[in-house]
């Protein structure tokens, strides 16, 4: 009697069994292989130095019909009406279908008849959701889509997926202004495109970067650096004696550094100089002058030696900055250089750089000598080494200083925002062919500068109407700096305890910033009416942010109190 009960309990375990397996694994199996996580796992929130989110794992139901089943108990025929609502002819002839994502299960039994849903089984699952705002998706990348970006890095070091939250260095603030200043000159000057990064200078810390281009130029391209290059030529010579700060220039229009050597280097057009001292022939970014101290390096050390020390600056190498598919750069082993080689580098040419690197490098002069590793993880620990003494650096900063105020830069300058820095303007080589008729227009600079907070690099793109890097690329930057120092703390919306925040009376772009930053979801968001205003919004701001199915923002020129909601 008890053998044959423990036979029959055995038959009921490998039913059940069975069964689970037809109705419940197999179509997890279908599920397997359409989810969006390919870990099953929530994957960390990504958010910016504020706690904004930038990116983040939204609860998904996915709703599957058993076909299969309905078709094995006769019920296809009775169903097919209410089917005929959800499915094509073609998915009638499959045994497993997703009828749709829900937020929640209200929203199943809402849209899906009960006749329909007993058929169905419901997996709990999770969609990536982005800020699509000002550039960010560049910086983020995605991982299953792209190689690049800071998720397929987070996510091939499996970090991704053991965090709740990673709180990365990013500023949205400062990520807006820098998008619409680039933007803004990329428009005037017809350019092609162009790259702002913003790092923090004691920390390296990336606070914003952008990249006009359908790529990441910031991190994934490279430019000859021009005269950017020029104040670390001089303070390697500064460093090891070899000029004084005092030093005078006897200049001519054009020089020939290698003897027997057909190979000239002039001034810019224009730009012609009998005499200069060290501190102007930076500030006037004088080619000849760069030279003559490049010649008295190569007096004095080896091709190695110099190669040497501008890798140790970061040229030729990555930063290993946390983003996937970084690139080198370009600085040839001195093993391959020619006669004419280093003088070309005194002046940038033949040698590549990328925007990153080149702000990085630059920002030794901000941080008293010292190299800080770049970062986008806010709570990253600092790397740093020194490049040059603080009393080189230091000398080199005032005179950057000089350069904005009485130099190449001095048309870039604004009341109240005294930037540091250095423009360029770099021809673009076509490789095999030499140099094309078009420019790069740079500056790389810190603010303020005398106690710098903040270091940064603008480059334009072929620009059309002017292409030095005064006039084009300094303006960037000086324009970022004075809209952050001016900005006005009650155009920004804080979210408070989870609610919903105030909308009216912004423009639609602000509006719709603020509500990405919040990782609401285009899908759920409603423009009503014509106009540059919101002059109302359902729901208001008692509404708690994770309950939000939709947000109607309605639209209007006038901003009055007859129009405007206040909530």
């Amino acid at each position: 009697m008890q053998r044959s009960l423990l036979v029959f309990i055995i038959i009921i375990i490998l039913y059940v069994t069975l069964i689970s397996y037809i109705f419940i694994l197999k179509p997890y199996e279908i599920y397997e292989n359409n989810k969006i996580n390919t870990s099953g796992k929530k994957l960390a929130t990504l958010t910016d130095r504020e706690g904004r989110i930038v990116a983040i794992d939204k609860t998904i139901y996915e709703v599957w019909l058993d076909l299969k089943t309905i078709k094995s108990r006769g019920k296809l025929d009775s169903l097919k009406f209410d089917l005929e609502k959800f499915l094509s002819e073609e998915d009638f002839n499959k045994n497993y279908i997703m009828l749709g994502k829900y937020n929640d299960i209200l929203e199943i039994k809402t849209y899906l008849p009960k006749n329909i849903l007993k058929y169905t089984k419901t997996y709990l699952s999770y969609e990536r959701n982005y800020n699509t705002s000002y550039d960010l998706r560049k910086n983020i990348g995605e991982i299953n889509k792209t190689e690049f970006g800071i998720e397929p890095y987070l996510s091939n070091l499996n970090i991704l997926d053991k965090q709740q939250e990673i709180k990365l260095t990013l500023d949205l603030k400062m990520q807006k202004i820098a998008y619409e200043e680039l933007s803004k000159m990329i428009k005037e000057q017809d350019a092609e495109g162009g790259t702002v990064i913003i790092l923090e200078t004691k920390t390296g810390k990336i606070r914003a970067a952008v990249s006009n281009y359908p790529w990441n130029m910031a991190f994934m391209g490279y430019i000859e650096p021009g005269s950017t290059i020029k104040p670390l030529i001089f303070s390697i010579a500064l460093e090891e004696g070899i000029i004084s700060p005092y030093q005078k220039f006897n200049l001519t229009p054009y020089i020939s550094p290698v003897p027997n050597v057909d190979f000239t280097i002039g001034e810019v057009e224009g730009h012609y100089f009998t005499t200069l001292d060290a501190k102007d022939a930076i500030a006037y970014s004088s080619n000849v002058a760069a030279v003559q101290v490049m010649k008295k390096i190569m007096e004095n050390f080896s091709n190695e030696w110099l190669y040497n020390k501008l890798e140790l600056m970061g040229f030729g190498k990555k930063t290993d900055v946390e983003f996937s598919k970084e690139i080198s750069g370009i600085l040839a082993k001195p093993e391959n250089w020619y006669k004419i080689t280093p003088y070309q580098i005194a002046i940038g040419q033949g040698i590549g750089v990328t925007p990153i690197q080149l702000v990085s490098i630059f920002n030794v002069f901000a941080n008293e000598g010292k190299y800080v590793k770049p970062t986008f993880l806010e709570n990253n620990n600092t790397k740093s080494f020194q490049v040059f003494s603080p009393e080189i650096s230091n000398l080199m900063k005032d005179w950057l200083r000089y350069t904005m105020l009485k130099g190449t830069a001095r048309s870039a300058y604004k009341p109240g925002v005294l930037i540091a820095g250095k423009t360029g303007t770099a021809q673009k080589a076509i490789s095999g062919e030499g140099y094309s008729d078009k420019y790069y227009s740079l500056f790389v600079g810190f603010f303020p500068a005398s106690k710098p907070k903040y270091t940064i690099v603008s480059i334009i793109d072929d620009p059309k109407k002017e292409y030095y890097g005064g006039e084009v690329a300094a303006p960037v930057a000086t324009n970022i700096f004075y809209r952050l120092e001016n900005f006005n703390n009650t155009n920004y919306t804080k979210v408070l305890n989870g609610y919903l925040p105030k909308l009216t009376g912004k423009s639609l772009s602000e509006a719709l910033f603020i509500l990405k930053s919040l990782g609401i979801d285009d899908s759920k968001i409603i423009i009503h009416g014509n106009g540059n205003f919101v002059i109302n919004q359902t729901p208001d701001i008692s509404y708690e942010i994770n309950k939000i199915d939709y947000i109607i923002l309605s639209l209007g020129d006038e901003l009055n109190e007859k129009n405007i909601n206040i909530r």
